[in-house]
This record gives structure tokens, C-alpha cells and sequence, in this order.
């Protein structure tokens, strides 16, 4: 080979150097992208001359000649997506219990003048007030009424947490059907990177939108991710594949007549139950089944139950101003915090029991029954007989704050842990303007000693053939 060789090392320098700096103005244009994955040209030196042959040519050794860019690869650290998606999972899950709980908190509405507690005790003193005059019918009327106040605040607050487990319900629709979309979207990049990669590229725009869906996809459910050598990702979800080099299975939504008509979140394929372990998913269903029902609205439950027993225990057994007895005051066929009602017993307020006598003669009866009923309010009812009713309720309303406590410091706690995983992945993943503003001076320079270098050959090449000889 002849000496002018180098013009063509000059030509593929100049070719790399502006293929870097394209990189290089990608990087700077996407520096706010979301999800943007800084890339890097990877340049290495191209085969040199002569080729290890038999008839190669005879020299002292092998030259150079030049440089390529071998790749463009995204500067990404596997570890920080993986730890990521594990604390999206928790973040998601606890997201959704602390938003819950917090609603639950303003549905119940304690300590307030308007929470049950007050109503309660605005009974309980009602009958204490009969008491003092048993005859009076406007303090009979005010026993009623306080009564009826007392139900429509149970009933109340049983239908808000109804409507709170109908909307958690909803949710999980929309979380199934946001699952469905992603998985869709990943199967169909998957095909797309894998043909790239068939090419020997990287197809480094779509595998951050593909790690983008990932971490969307990590906070809505527990998956797992494995990657292909063919550039496919395969994700599961407990197990039971979800995403595959083919394409992705579907999750429907199947109402459950045993369960309120509350949806159950089966594989579309053959109808069999996913177990849901991580992510908002989890965090609405334990909150929708568990949560809201087995500890809430149960209480409510029980404490309505009690106050219905009892209140009608002692008013059966009272004489109302008419000289009769076994009226009762709520309706013993609704025990529930859903039901409860007064009994239309008690819609002649002639018919409060404020008497536990009645003497003959036909004069008005005494008012301990009165003082009995409203002495409930102390008696220890509940719990195994160890706690009033007010402090069972103040109970419930206490356990609620330390559970909203308690997830708040969760999700503050996942929120915390995540920023850092993320802080960390973005000083390596992230793009650095001060440092591509580096790269951009240090290829412009590299592109510019390249082109001198292509006008000293040039000048060269016009002395071999215009000035020798002359």
C-alpha cells in the first residue's frame, strides 16, 4: 500500500467523529426526557493492514487504519431498574392503603360534633334527661329522636364505606385493564428489539421506553423480569408468565357473587385466579376484602348489634305511658351498622318505656327504666364484658389513626428509598449537560484535526501528481 493510505484513515475519523457528535446532540436534545437512557458511541480501531496471510504484503509490522464506531450503547446499570421496580412495588401497594385510610378517617369524622361518638353520647344523655321527667312528651319525642339520629349515623357510615370499597373495587378494574395495555405495548417492543438485535444493533429509544413500561408495570403488580440473549424480556407475574417472546397473556376481571360482586383478577386464558402478592393491586384488594370489612365496618357492626340488643333488652321489659309493655325501640330484625332503624314501636312517643312498673290505679310508672338505658353508656358490654361501648368505639377510632399513621411512615419510608435508588440511577443513566458540552468540544476537535489532516493529503496528492516532474 502506498503512503496517501492515510487520507482514507482521515476519511473514517472524520465519519466517527461526526457520528459521535450525533450521539452527543441526541443526548443533549432528550436531556429532559422522561426515561432517556444517555448513550455513548463506542469508537474502536478498525481491522489493521496487512491480514495475517500467506501472500500479505512485506512490511515491518502491521499499520492502523483508523477508527469505526463499534456501538452505541445506553450507559445503564442493571442493578438500580432492579431495585427500583422491587420498592415500586412496596411504594404502590402502601400507596394505596395510606390514600384508603385517609379517606376513612374523614368518613368517620373523629373527634368531631358531627361523629358518632357525639351522637351517641347525645342518646345516652337523652334518656338520663327523660328520666327526670318520665311524663314529658317532649322529652320522649327528643328520646326518639336522638334514636333515629343515632341509626342514620350508622347507616351513613356504613354506605361511605360501601362506596369506598365500590371505588377501590373500580380500581382494580382500571389497575387490570392498565396491566393488560402495558404488557400489550412491552410484547410488541420486544418483537421490534429482537429484529434490530437480529442486525447486530441497539435499539437503545425503544429499550427505554421498554424499561420505562417496566417500571409502570412494577408498581401496579409483584413481576418478575428476565432478559432473553435475544434482547426479549419475559415478565411474570407470581410465577405465571405475562409477558413472553410471543407475545402476552391477558388478565381479566370476573365478578364474585360470594364476595359482594366484588371482581376476582383471573388469567384470561383459562379463568383460573392470579395471585396478586405486590403493587397497587394488592393494596386494593387487602383494603376492598381485608381492611375496610374484617376491622371497620365490622366494629360498626358490632357496636350497632350491641346497642340494638340492649337498648331493646330493658325497653321490652319498661312500660311505656299507656300502662303496656314489650314495645321495643329499634327493630330487632336490623342489627347491622347497614340497617339499624328505630322500631315503629316507638312512633307514638307514648310508647318509650321510661317505667320499669306500673301501678295500679293507672298513675304514670317510675323512670328507672330511663336511668337503666341511659347507665348503659357505662356498662361494660363489650370486648368480653371488659369495655364500655364509647370505648370500644374510641378504640376502633384510635386503631384507625395508628394504622393511617403507620402507612403514611410507609409510604414515606418506600418514597425515601426510592428517590435514592433513583438519584443513583440517574447519576448513571442520566444525562449530564456539562458533560456532553465536554464530549461536543472533544469531538468537534477530534472532527477538525481530522479535516486538516484530509487537506494535508490533499495537498500532498496535488504535489505527487501536478508538481513532479516539473
Amino acid at each position: 500500500m502506498d503512503g496517501l493510505f492515510g487520507i482514507e484513515i482521515a476519511r473514517r475519523a472524520l465519519q466517527a467523529s461526526q457520528y459521535a457528535m450525533d450521539v452527543t446532540a441526541h443526548n443533549i436534545a432528550n436531556a429532559n426526557t422522561d426515561g432517556y437512557t444517555r448513550q455513548r458511541a463506542i469508537l474502536g480501531t478498525t481491522e489493521p493492514f496487512p491480514s495475517p496471510e500467506w501472500n500479505r504484503p512485506l512490511l515491518q509490522g502491521q499499520l492502523g487504519t483508523g477508527v469505526e464506531v463499534k456501538s452505541i450503547d445506553r450507559v445503564r446499570e442493571g442493578y438500580f431498574d432492579d431495585q427500583i421496580r422491587k420498592e415500586n412495588q412496596s411504594l404502590g401497594e402502601w400507596n394505596i392503603k395510606d390514600n384508603a385510610l385517609k379517606q376513612l378517617e374523614t368518613i368517620i369524622n373523629e373527634p368531631s360534633d358531627s361523629g358518632l361518638s357525639s351522637i351517641m353520647g347525645g342518646f345516652w344523655n337523652s334518656w338520663q334527661e327523660l328520666s327526670t321527667n318520665p311524663e314529658s312528651l317532649t322529652l320522649r319525642s327528643a328520646v326518639v329522636q336522638n334514636g333515629s339520629m343515632l341509626a342514620t349515623q350508622f347507616n351513613q357510615l356504613d354506605q361511605k364505606l360501601s362506596r369506598l370499597q365500590d371505588s377501590l373495587n373500580d380500581q382494580v378494574a382500571v389497575d387490570v385493564s392498565n396491566i393488560n395495555d402495558i404488557t400489550q405495548q412491552i410484547a410488541e417492543i420486544n418483537q421490534e428489539v429482537a429484529r434490530v438485535k437480529a442486525y447486530g444493533a441497539n435499539p437503545n429509544d425503544q429499550l427505554d421506553q421498554r424499561d420505562q413500561l417496566l417500571d409502570q408495570l412494577s408498581k401496579l403488580a409483584n413481576v418478575q423480569i428476565s432478559e432473553l440473549n435475544s434482547g426479549v424480556t419475559e415478565v411474570y407475574l407470581n410465577g405465571t408468565q405475562l409477558v413472553s417472546q410471543y407475545g402476552a397473556n391477558q388478565l381479566q376481571v370476573v365478578s364474585n357473587a360470594s364476595n359482594n360482586g366484588y371482581y376476582d383478577v383471573t388469567w384470561a386464558s383459562d379463568g383460573t385466579k392470579a395471585t396478586i402478592n405486590g403493587g397497587e393491586l394488592k393494596g386494593l384488594i387487602d383494603t376492598r376484602d381485608n381492611i375496610i370489612p374484617n376491622k371497620y365496618r365490622a366494629d360498626l357492626n358490632t357496636l350497632a348489634n350491641t346497642i340494638v340488643t340492649q337498648v331493646n333488652q330493658l325497653h321490652k321489659a319498661g312500660y311505656g305511658l299507656d300502662g303496656n309493655t314489650g314495645y321495643n325501640f329499634f327493630d330487632p330484625t336490623k342489627t347491622t351498622a347497614a340497617t339499624i332503624a328505630l322500631s315503629s314501636d316507638v312512633s307514638d312517643p307514648n310508647h318509650v318505656a321510661a317505667a320499669s312498673s306500673w301501678p295500679a290505679g293507672g298513675a304514670p310508672g317510675d323512670n328507672t327504666n330511663a336511668l337503666a338505658i341511659g347507665q348503659l353508656k357505662d356498662a361494660l358490654l363489650m370486648s368480653g364484658n371488659t369495655i364500655t361501648m364509647d370505648d370500644y368505639y374510641r378504640s376502633t377510632v384510635t386503631n384507625l389513626g395508628i394504622d393511617s399513621q403507620e402507612s403514611s411512615k410507609m409510604v414515606a419510608n418506600a418514597q425515601s428509598y426510592y428517590n435514592l435508588i433513583e438519584n443513583h440511577r440517574q447519576s448513571v443513566s442520566g444525562v449530564s449537560l456539562d458533560e456532553e458540552a465536554t464530549n461536543m468540544i472533544k469531538y468537534q476537535k477530534a472532527y477538525e484535526a481530522a479535516a486538516k489532516l484530509v487537506t494535508v493529503f490533499d495537498s500532498m496528492l496535488d504535489t505527487l501528481i501536478n508538481k513532479m516532474g516539473s
